[in-house]
């Protein structure tokens, strides 16, 4: 169990040992919840969308077969 603490504007520092085990970096999103009286942070995965050409050239080549 690791101990963090709470600063002045809100912000904690998750300990390096639960970023690595979670390979958390700077930049990295997270979802934030209560559940049960308890704060969870759940990291999120970025999908990046593809550029309307790429849409339509995917588009295509699933018509294509």
């Amino acid at each position: 169990m690791s101990r963090v603490i709470l600063k002045g504007r809100g912000q904690i520092t998750i300990p390096a040992k639960i970023r690595k085990h979670l390979r958390l970096g700077a930049g990295d999103l997270l979802r934030i919840e209560v559940s049960r009286g308890k704060i969870v942070l759940i990291p999120l995965q970025v999908v990046e969308r593809a550029s309307e050409g790429e849409q339509a050239r995917s588009s295509e080549e699933a018509k294509a077969g």
